[in-house]
């Protein structure tokens, strides 16, 4: 089976630990759902390229989180680190299913 990867990108300052995950296969996507619209922006998600457990590692670490996909948002539900119920999913025509989640602790 395929190790799936994860774009992860950080941002700390003095008293924020920022972590920005995204699917792979949705860097650079627009997202739509009716009269939804949501960027994959590059500058925003684009880190680097890395497993699943170094992207929660680093979620563990954080202050807040946005993690967008339906990998990764599946893996943390799986895994207890987000609630279903937090997540507001998408269906896109062209992509299928996304979910995206934002986190602050």
């Amino acid at each position: 089976m395929k190790k799936e990867l994860f774009y992860l990108k950080i941002r700390q300052t003095e008293k924020e630990y920022l972590v920005s995950v995204c699917d792979q296969n949705l860097l650079g996507k627009t997202i739509t759902s009716d009269d939804l619209e949501l960027c994959v922006n590059e500058r925003f998600f684009a880190g680097d390229l890395v497993t699943i457990e170094k992207c929660f590692e680093e979620i563990m670490k954080a202050t807040s989180c946005n993690l967008i996909g339906k990998i990764i948002i599946n893996e943390a539900i799986k895994n207890r680190i987000i609630n279903e119920k937090s997540v507001m999913w998408l269906n896109c025509p062209k992509i299928g299913k996304v979910g995206h989640a934002m986190l602050i602790r």
